[in-house]
């Protein structure tokens, strides 16, 4: 109980100027239901992202027309939270509806940089040390990119892993929830929590390879260097990690999940668009408004080419544990009117397999760069495993 307090008094103390947080829970005055050391999380501090309805406490989902809404009953990963034993610490920043603009929160490592997309709130509050493990959204690149621009681990799991019921969805054929936290380990136990009949993986030697797909042309100078001189470094170490191509026609992945997203986001924001236009951001009506030019053919082109690649890769990775790349196309820029591109995991969300970002490198003036790492679809304690390997290989007292 001692703990929580502290965790709390610290989030009121640094959030004052990390602007991370909407909202942050009253300390308990009574033991915390479910938080015995029994249960899997025994009392954890998790913050949860502003998109998952959260009873007892504001749910906004970015936007002025939720202003003072609250919900009266949880988000079915807040449920299972609970259930498990965390404690919910409060509420994290997102960009409208999990779009844009960016938020109001700054990046711990520099705030001239931008945290980057709708889970900036949780990055940056992880980032800052101030809660161990916060709940993102993941639509395009949601939870990665911030995790790589900040500095932290984040953890998409397999598409539909996470139950996203009380979340406000986007584009319901790519939004999946994860996580961010500091080190693998605190993702692995909150996932083996909400998870506990998942299969373990089999005990033997990663079989790695590394891609410079998607989107190697658009990767700054810097994070090639990086990326590049990380994989020498493992390979230095003993790992075997040959270079690979993606299967023919990945390529177009990008194009295909970016015509998901907006066909269906169209749909999603509909009803706010017709019944609160003036509430709405100007930029973000655009961006629905332009959404628009999908057309249902174009729509089921896209759906039709997710599926194929699907199938590639996962006959593709029958050879293969894990793929390693990067986890953005650079450093967090240093704008704020701006959250980033995430060119580097818009594919493999429409594919839609388990991914996880390590903070194991940077930039060229010194901010985080993050290694992703990606498995086959529901391989994610595998890829869970394979990213503790990893992160344990790459810790400065490994080098």
């Amino acid at each position: 109980m001692n703990a929580i307090r502290a965790v709390l008094r610290r989030i009121r103390e640094e959030d004052v100027s990390l602007r991370a947080f909407t909202h942050i829970a009253a300390d308990p005055e009574g033991p915390v239901a479910g938080a015995s050391p029994g249960r899997p999380l025994g009392g954890l501090p998790v913050a949860i992202k502003d998109i998952v309805d959260t009873a007892g406490m504001p749910t906004g989902y970015g936007s002025r027309i939720y202003d003072g809404h609250q919900p009266l009953t949880d988000g079915a990963i807040v449920t299972a939270l609970r259930q498990a034993g965390a404690f919910i610490a409060g509420k994290t920043t997102t960009t409208e509806f999990a779009t844009s603009p960016p938020t109001r929160t700054l990046n711990p490592r520099n705030p001239r940089h931008t945290p980057s997309g709708s889970s900036a709130g949780s990055a940056a509050a992880v980032a800052a040390g101030i809660i161990p493990v916060a709940l993102g959204t993941q639509t395009l690149g949601s939870v990665l990119r911030p995790a790589s621009f900040c500095g932290v681990v984040g953890f998409k799991p397999s598409y539909g892993w996470f139950p996203t019921a009380g979340m406000k969805q986007l584009a319901a054929s790519l939004d999946t929830i994860g996580l961010l936290s500091a080190h693998v380990a605190e993702c692995e136990r909150v996932y083996r929590a909400l998870v506990p009949d998942d299969v373990e993986p089999e005990p033997r030697t990663a079989r790695l390879a590394f891609s410079r797909q998607p989107n190697w042309n658009n990767v700054t100078p810097d994070a090639r260097a990086a990326i590049e001189a990380c994989i020498a470094r493992l390979r230095a170490a003993g790992l075997d990690i040959p270079d690979a191509e993606m299967p023919p026609g990945f390529d177009a992945m990008n194009e295909a999940a970016n015509i998901i997203h907006d066909y269906e986001m169209h749909r999603a924001l509909r009803p706010e668009l017709v019944a609160a236009r003036d509430k709405i951001d100007g930029a973000l009506i655009a961006r629905i408004e332009r959404a628009a030019r999908w057309s249902v053919g174009d729509y089921r082109a896209a759906l039709r080419t997710a599926a194929e690649q699907r199938v590639a890769f996962g006959a593709f990775m029958k050879s293969r544990d894990a793929v390693l790349c990067l986890a953005a196309g650079g450093e967090a820029p240093a704008d704020l009117t701006t959250t980033g591109d995430p060119m580097m995991n818009s594919a493999w969300t429409a594919l839609h397999v388990p991914c996880i970002t390590l903070p194991a490198m940077t930039g060229a003036t010194g901010m985080p760069i993050g290694l992703q790492i990606v498995a086959d679809r529901h391989q994610d304690l595998k890829l869970l495993r394979i990213a503790a390997m990893l992160e344990a290989a790459l810790a400065p007292t490994a080098a």
